[in-house]
C-alpha cells in the first residue's frame, strides 16, 4: 500500500510539473481561469438575448449552476484523453511511462488527482462570477447539504472513470483520439442536461441520457443546491430514487470503464500503438 501511494504521489507530482510548468504563475492562473469565465459570460449573454421572452430566470440559474460543475467533464474527463496525446505526439514519452514502475494506469489516477483540482478552481470561480458579478442567487435555506454531499463525490467517480475509458480509446485509436475526446464533451453537454432539459430531446435520443450518471448529477446537483430541478420528468422522481440511479449507473459506469480500458490498453499493446505517433 505504501509503494502504491508513493506511485500515486510521484504521478501527481509530475502532472502538476507538466500542467504548469510551462508558464509563469501569473500566466499559468490567467491560463487556467480564462476559460470558465469566458463560458460564463457567454452563457448570460446569451440569457440577456432572450430575457423576459423565452427564458425563467430560475431555469437559468440552474442551467448555470449545471455548467459550472461541466467543467469538472471538461477537464478532467476529456483531460485524460489528453494526456495519451500529449504523452505520444507532443513528447513522445509514453512508451517509458508505460514500461515505468509507475505504470500507466497510475499515471493516468496521478495526473487525474491534478486535473480534479484545476477543475474545482474552474467550477467556484465561475459559481462565485455568477454570484457576485452576475447577480444569479440562490437560497442557502433551501440547500440540502446531505444529498448535495453524497450525489457530488459520484459524480466526480464517475468522471475520472469514464476518463479511463477515454484514454483507453485513444491508446487504440491514435490519430481519432483528438476527435474522440472533443466528441464525448460535447455529446454529453447536449445529451445530460447541461444546457436544456433532458425533456426536450427525443425520445430515441432520450434513452441515452437515461444510462448516462452525468444526467442523474447534474439533476441532484440542481435539486440539492438550489432547491428544485429543471427536468420534469426526473422531478417526479423521489430523492431517494434519484441518488439510487445516480449511485447504480455510476458504479455500472465504473465497471464498465475499468474494465474497458484494461481491454482497450491489451489490444493497444498488441498492436503496437503505445509508440506509435501520427505527426499531426
Amino acid at each position: 500500500m505504501s509503494a502504491a501511494i508513493a506511485r500515486l504521489r510521484t504521478a501527481a507530482w509530475l502532472g502538476w510539473q507538466v500542467e504548469s510548468n510551462w508558464a509563469d504563475p501569473f500566466v499559468f492562473v490567467v491560463y487556467s481561469v480564462s476559460r470558465p469565465l469566458a463560458m460564463a459570460f457567454i452563457l448570460t449573454g446569451m440569457y440577456w438575448a432572450v430575457r423576459g421572452t423565452a427564458v425563467h430566470e430560475h431555469a437559468f440559474l440552474g442551467f448555470y449552476v449545471a455548467n459550472a460543475f461541466h467543467n469538472f467533464v471538461t477537464t478532467v474527463l476529456v483531460g485524460m484523453g489528453w494526456i495519451v496525446v500529449e504523452e505520444r505526439e507532443e513528447y513522445e514519452t509514453l512508451k517509458y511511462v508505460y514500461a515505468s514502475p509507475v505504470g500507466i494506469f497510475t499515471y493516468l489516477l496521478g495526473r487525474s488527482s491534478v486535473k480534479l483540482a484545476l477543475a474545482t478552481i474552474s467550477t467556484l470561480l465561475t459559481l462565485a462570477v455568477g454570484w457576485f458579478a452576475l447577480g444569479l442567487r440562490w437560497d442557502w435555506s433551501a440547500t440540502r447539504w446531505a444529498p448535495l454531499a453524497l450525489a457530488l463525490p459520484l459524480g466526480l467517480l464517475a468522471c475520472v472513470f469514464l476518463g479511463f475509458l477515454i484514454a483507453g480509446w485513444g491508446l487504440l485509436l491514435p490519430r481519432a483520439a483528438m476527435a474522440v475526446n472533443e466528441g464525448v464533451a460535447l455529446a454529453l453537454y447536449l445529451l445530460c442536461g447541461v444546457i436544456f432539459p433532458i425533456d426536450l430531446l427525443p425520445r430515441a435520443i432520450a434513452v441515452f441520457s437515461f444510462a448516462l450518471p452525468f444526467t442523474y448529477w447534474y439533476e441532484a446537483l440542481r435539486r440539492f443546491l438550489l432547491g428544485s430541478g429543471s427536468s420534469a420528468l426526473l422531478g417526479a422522481w423521489s430523492d431517494a430514487t434519484l441518488l439510487a440511479a445516480l449511485a447504480l449507473s455510476t458504479l455500472v459506469f465504473v465497471l464498465v470503464s475499468r474494465w474497458g480500458y484494461f481491454a482497450l490498453e491489451r489490444e493497444a499493446r498488441r498492436r503496437g500503438r503505445l509508440d506509435q505517433t501520427t505527426l499531426f
